[in-house]
C-alpha cells in the first residue's frame, strides 16, 4: 500500500510512544504525508479536529483522507468552512478553518474532540495563536504541524516533544530571471510570459502571485497561449471553482495562485514554478491597517519552489536577481496586526484578560 512508504511513517512508533503523555511539534517537508496520515493515526484515540489555515485546504484534505479511509465525505471524515459543511454524527476526523474552530470553542462543541491538530502552524495568524493559547489553557491534547517552523522554541513553549521526518522531495533547479534585484510588481504579466517561454519541461506550471487583482491581470495576458489551459486559484473563488485545479485534464495547465498553494495543497502534475516573489499582507500603522505588497521571506520562497519537486525533478524561476536581501522568516501576524480583534475573540471565548 502506497501510504506505507510515506516518509511520515518512519515516525509512527515514536509518535505512539509520546502520544499518551505529551503534546507534539511535528516537522516534515511538504509531501511527507503529515497532513493526511497523522489525523488518521489519531482517530483510534477519539475524535480529531484538524485546523487548516484556508478553506480550499480543508476541502481538499478532507476529500483525500475520506478516500484513504474508504468512507463517504461527510461520514467518517468531513469538513466545515464558512457557509459550507459536510459532516455527521459519525465524523471522527473533521477539517475546519481557524474561525470555525474558535466558534466551536465558544459554543462548547470543541469539547467533543480528543485531539486538536494545528496544521501549517508556521503561518501564525492571530486566530491560530489564540487557538493554541485557549487549547493549552483548557489542557487539550495538541499537535502542531509544519514544514518550516522554529521547532525548538515552539516545543519548549508547549512543553512537548519534537518529531522530525525527512521529505520525499525531488531536486528543484532554481533560476533567477529578470532585471530586478528584489521582487517587484512592475511589468509582472510581461515577465511571467517570458518565464513561461523559458520553461522546457513537461507538466503543469504553478505561478505564485500576491493577490486576486494580479491573478486577473496575468490571466488576461495569457489567454492567447493555445497549448495551455489557464486557471486561477485564490480564496475569493467559490469552492467549486477552486476544485477545478484538482480535476483531471488532458491539456497542460498554468495555475495562477496566491500563497494558498504554498503549503498543504498538493496540486497534481506540477513540474515547474514561477515565483513573483511577492505577497500581499496587512501592515498596521498609526491605528489603521493597510494591505501592502511585500517581498516574500526566504522560508516562503523555499516552500513555493518545493511545489515543483513533488512528482520528479522540477524547476523554479524566481523573477528577481538573488535571495540575499530576503528576510529569513515570515513575521507572525501578532507582530504586524492590530490586536483588537484578538482581544475581542479571546473575551468571546470566555477569557477577557
Amino acid at each position: 500500500m502506497m501510504n506505507n512508504v510515506l516518509p511520515i511513517y518512519h515516525l509512527r512508533s515514536q509518535f505512539e510512544l509520546y502520544l499518551p503523555n505529551f503534546n507534539m511539534v511535528i516537522t516534515a517537508p511538504t509531501g511527507s504525508g503529515k497532513s493526511t496520515e497523522i489525523p488518521r493515526w489519531l482517530q483510534a484515540n477519539g475524535r480529531v479536529l484538524v485546523v487548516e489555515p484556508r478553506r480550499v485546504a480543508c476541502r481538499a484534505l478532507a476529500t483525500h483522507v475520506a478516500k484513504l479511509e474508504e468512507t463517504s465525505l461527510g461520514q467518517g471524515v468531513g469538513y466545515q468552512v464558512r457557509n459550507e459543511s459536510k459532516k455527521s454524527a459519525n465524523t471522527k476526523i473533521l477539517f475546519v478553518t481557524p474561525g470555525i474552530a474558535l466558534r466551536m470553542i465558544r459554543s462548547g462543541t470543541a469539547d467533543d474532540y480528543a485531539t486538536f491538530v494545528l496544521d501549517e502552524f508556521h503561518e501564525r495568524s492571530l486566530d491560530i495563536d489564540l487557538l493554541l493559547a485557549l487549547l493549552r489553557k483548557r489542557q487539550k491534547r495538541i499537535l502542531l504541524l509544519s514544514a518550516t517552523i522554529n521547532a525548538a522554541a515552539i516545543t519548549e513553549h508547549i512543553q512537548g516533544k519534537h518529531l522530525e521526518a525527512s521529505g520525499r522531495q525531488y531536486p528543484v533547479t532554481i533560476t533567477h530571471l529578470g532585471p530586478n534585484q528584489t521582487p517587484e510588481e512592475r511589468r509582472l504579466a510581461e515577465r511571467i510570459r517570458e518565464a513561461i517561454k523559458a520553461i522546457h519541461t513537461d507538466g503543469d506550471i504553478l505561478v505564485f502571485l500576491p493577490g486576486k487583482s494580479e491573478i486577473m491581470k496575468v490571466l488576461a495576458a495569457l489567454q492567447n497561449i493555445p497549448q495551455f489551459e489557464v486557471l486561477p486559484l485564490h480564496g475569493g473563488l467559490r469552492l467549486q471553482e477552486q476544485a477545478k485545479v484538482f480535476s483531471p485534464s488532458k491539456q497542460r495547465r498554468i495555475i495562477l495562485s496566491t500563497n494558498v498553494a504554498e503549503t498543504s495543497l498538493t496540486l497534481p502534475r506540477i513540474k515547474a514554478v514561477i515565483d513573483s516573489g511577492l505577497v500581499r499582507r496587512t501592515r498596521y500603522h498609526n491605528g489603521r491597517g493597510y494591505l501592502t505588497l511585500y517581498p516574500v521571506a526566504k522560508d516562503s520562497a523555499d516552500q513555493r519552489a518545493g511545489r515543483a519537486g513533488r512528482l520528479g525533478p522540477g524547476s523554479c524561476i524566481r523573477l528577481w536577481k538573488n535571495d540575499r536581501d530576503l528576510k529569513a522568516h515570515t513575521p507572525p501576524e501578532i507582530y504586524r496586526e492590530s490586536l483588537i480583534s484578538l482581544v475581542l475573540a479571546s473575551a468571546a471565548c470566555g477569557h477577557p484578560k
